[in-house]
């Protein structure tokens, strides 16, 4: 994801684009923007979802989540997220 493109419904990846998904999930860093993995963690569990930032880390964590696991469950977390 170019990040001089706004982001907007359209520039979001198609949840059936695995790595694309995943390519957008790693284009945000909850780790530094929330100052710590324990406070990202707290905000991605609080579920809060009142900012793209909470939005994004939630994604961000789950992606992670899914290398480290060896799974696909961020897809399902995108389409958790993605607006109706």
């Amino acid at each position: 994801m170019n990040p001089t493109v706004p982001l907007t419904l359209s520039t979001l990846p198609h949840p059936t684009d695995r790595q694309a998904v995943f390519a957008f999930a790693m284009t945000f860093n909850g780790y530094e923007h929330f100052g710590s993995s324990g406070a990202a963690f707290a905000a991605a569990r609080e579920r809060r979802r009142s900012s793209l930032e909470d939005i994004r880390n939630e994604l961000f964590l789950a992606a992670r989540a899914s290398r480290h696991g060896d799974n696909d469950d961020y897809i399902e977390r995108y389409r958790e997220l993605l607006p109706v």
